[in-house]
């Protein structure tokens, strides 16, 4: 894929928030998940449709699963974490950085 950096930039148009997990155990020693905010950056969003079911297809639901944003490089990202965007929270499926390393695609799923 050929990038045009400023075209890039025109769409990069929304805000999103990329968060970060951190892992605690109870003194019983359950595991306890507690996100927060690890970046908020400028992002292209690219929603991608997938399938649909009858079911789904007779109750008119739109399935928008898969959604990739595109936002500048950074190496500080990973399959961990999560993206909030649009009042939804998405999970990083795979990062996908381009050839010159100005931007990467961030593919995710919505969280059920």
């Amino acid at each position: 894929m050929i990038w045009k950096k400023n075209e890039v930039l025109g769409r990069m148009n929304e805000r999103i928030v990329i968060q970060s997990v951190t892992e605690t155990r109870s003194a019983s020693g359950q595991v306890n998940k507690s996100w927060s905010t690890f970046a908020t950056v400028w992002a292209a969003v690219n929603y991608k449709r997938v399938g649909t079911d009858e079911k789904e297809m007779v109750a008119r639901e739109t399935a928008i699963g898969n959604v990739e944003f595109t936002v500048r490089y950074r190496t500080d990202l990973n399959e961990k974490m999560r993206i909030s965007f649009d009042s939804k929270v998405y999970d990083i499926e795979r990062i996908l950085p381009e050839q010159e390393k100005q931007f990467m695609v961030l593919e995710a799923k919505t969280r059920n």
